[in-house]
């Protein structure tokens, strides 16, 4: 009974409890993690929506001056982008598997090296896209791409927020890397 007493009477957290020392996470990581989140919550959302939309009904566009650049549709991509390597499932699950671990641990090692915003948000963003296509592959079997771009260089190209996240998060992340360089 001594040494259950004992326990019950140590406060703090089980981390500390064990003498392990942690510092609490910051605002801004819980930013980045919470923006990887929304980005997968919202691409996640809309894939179930038009996953569920039949076949008759597509594709459809949206009204308002979205209408002018955007079209809804479905694409079940089995592959890579464009749909390459489709009758490769296990390297295509694999490879992503292998590159959204990766991304995430870049974006863990920036966090600790306290590395710009910049990169981190890039990185968060590209973290949370990745981990929603990769989700899409293990329980669906392929990615459900929705939205078709009709007008400038991507024109009839056809993502979803997840491809856009990894656009925009890659294009930070570089910028920020040739503009900052290793500057924190």
């Amino acid at each position: 009974m001594n040494n259950l007493n004992k326990v019950l009477s140590m406060r703090g957290s089980p981390a500390k409890r064990k003498g392990i020392n942690s510092r609490p996470v910051s605002l801004k990581t819980r930013a980045l993690f919470g923006a990887a989140g929304l980005i997968f919550s919202a691409d996640q959302a809309f894939k179930s929506r038009m996953d569920s939309v039949p076949d008759q009904d597509l594709p459809t566009e949206p009204e308002g001056p979205a209408g002018e650049f955007v079209r809804f549709t479905r694409y079940r991509n089995r592959g890579f982008a464009l749909g390459r390597m489709k009758e490769h499932e296990a390297i295509v699950k694999g490879t992503g598997v292998l590159g959204t671990g990766m991304v995430l641990m870049a974006l863990i090692r920036s966090i600790s090296k306290r590395e710009g915003l910049i990169k981190q948000a890039g990185l968060s963003l590209v973290f949370g896209g990745a981990l929603s296509n990769v989700f899409d592959r293990f329980t669906r079997g392929y990615v459900v791409d929705y939205i078709i771009i009709k007008k400038g260089p991507l024109r009839k190209l056809i993502i979803n927020i997840g491809d856009a996240a990894i656009f925009v998060g890659s294009l930070l992340y570089a910028a920020a890397s040739l503009i900052f360089g290793d500057r924190k």
